[in-house]
């Protein structure tokens, strides 16, 4: 049964991507698997007692690490479970590769793989595979969310200046907001399909960007944007955002919904 199910993940030539970089079907599949049969582990262990998994090399440590209890690191059974989880994290890869955006490649992933940490914690799996295994990939669900941030919203990072509240000229100055306007709006506008399943994860990404991209803008903001609100006309098309403007467009994002509706202002 266990040679079957191995040979089903590795034969799984699936090439359609999910909308919004949501759970993959074979992320679902394998983990509710798994977890149904970390359920008999006491059974399974007798089973594979004889019977040890072949591999071309050990297992690679990020994928398994040492459990505490030692007895489980070497468990036949503990093996074979993180090779079946490692066999599926590897076919996600392939998928990940198939979005045009890495982006939300990144965020693929990293929803994938917190699902897969979530089944693990909720079952016998956690017991199985150790609080060490699990740290690891909950590092890497980050790994790959820090990844999306960067990629997502670096055309709104780079229109940033390194230091807002430095003398910058007029010209410059417009240049900043019509760049972090331009940015904001096409990453906005292209994420507003994408989803987040995770409560947790989709609200630590909103504060990583926060905290990114907020207090640079503010001070930006505070120090320009209302030295030409009171002199200049223009100013109500260029400088198109306040800092709580960004909250409330983010509040909506990853939510997994189509429509633009926002909490911002109407432009």
């Amino acid at each position: 049964m266990l040679t079957s199910f191995e040979t089903a993940i590795q034969k799984d030539t699936s090439k359609t991507t999910v909308p919004g970089g949501g759970i993959h079907p074979l992320t679902r599949y394998v983990m509710n698997y798994l977890s149904f049969l970390a359920d008999y582990s006491e059974v399974l262990s007798d089973i594979v007692a004889d019977w040890p998994l072949t591999i071309p090399s050990p297992l690679p440590d990020p994928f398994f690490g040492s459990p505490d209890n030692e007895e489980s690191i070497s468990s036949p059974v503990s093996v074979r479970l993180a090779w079946l989880i490692l066999l599926m994290l590897c076919k996600l890869d392939g998928k990940a590769a198939m979005y045009k955006d890495v982006s939300l490649s990144y965020l693929f992933l990293a929803n994938n793989l917190q699902y897969v940490v979530g089944k693990v914690r909720q079952s016998n799996l956690k017991i199985l595979l150790g609080d060490e295994w699990v740290t690891k990939q909950e590092l890497k669900v980050k790994q790959y969310a820090s990844n999306y941030v960067r990629m997502g919203w670096s055309k709104v990072l780079m229109a940033l200046p390194e230091n807002p509240t430095a003398e910058i000229p007029v010209d410059i100055v417009k240049d900043h907001f019509r760049k972090f306007n331009s940015g904001f709006e096409e990453a906005y506008t292209k994420q507003t399909s994408w989803v987040v399943p995770d409560p947790g994860l989709r609200d630590d990404i909103k504060i990583s960007l926060a905290r990114r991209i907020v207090p640079i803008y503010k001070e930006l903001y505070e120090t320009y944007g209302g030295m030409y609100l009171r002199k200049e006309m223009w100013v109500e098309s260029l400088v198109r955002y306040t800092p709580d403007d960004l909250g409330n467009y983010w509040s909506v994002l990853l939510n997994g919904s189509t429509s633009s509706s926002h909490g911002g202002r109407s432009r």
